[in-house]
């Protein structure tokens, strides 16, 4: 809908009797409105979402029989935190670059392209970067 027609909407609508009301206006008016209410939640909902902390939000979703949605809304209510594999998987993926980080100080500092240390070590030139990002280390470009 365009302005014109939006325009000729409000003018029927005025003209059958309905009353335009400014949303702003009306919440300044009723400040009331502002205020959420939330709906109550199933204590025992609450206590199986907690079981499944070690199992991730999306297996207790597909246990429950709710949306991953409504169960981060519901634990974020409670402080409910997922230790989901994601942490798990970053954590173990960290410590393995760990190791590699004294060879890639060494490689850098003897003026080797990123291309070639990522082909000596296995890994790929982002992940190169990425673990000499996080451990800052200087990489060469590309092209020297």
């Amino acid at each position: 809908m365009n302005a014109a027609e939006l325009q000729q909407a409000i003018a029927q609508f005025e003209s059958a009797g309905g009353q335009v009301q400014v949303v702003a206006d009306a919440v300044r008016a009723n400040p009331e409105h502002l205020l959420s209410v939330v709906p109550p939640v199933d204590a025992e909902l609450v206590e199986a979402i907690r079981g499944y902390t070690e199992a991730g939000v999306c297996a207790a979703a597909k246990a429950l029989g709710k949306s991953t949605r409504t169960i981060n809304y519901i634990a974020s209510l409670y402080g409910i935190k997922f230790a989901t594999t994601t942490d798990a998987t970053l954590e173990a993926r960290r410590k393995e670059e760990a190791k590699l980080v004294p060879r890639i100080r060494q490689m850098a500092k003897a003026g080797m392209t990123q291309v070639a240390i990522a082909d000596q070590l296995g890994i790929g030139r982002i992940v190169l970067r990425r673990i000499a990002r996080f451990h800052g280390i200087t990489l060469n470009s590309r092209g020297s």
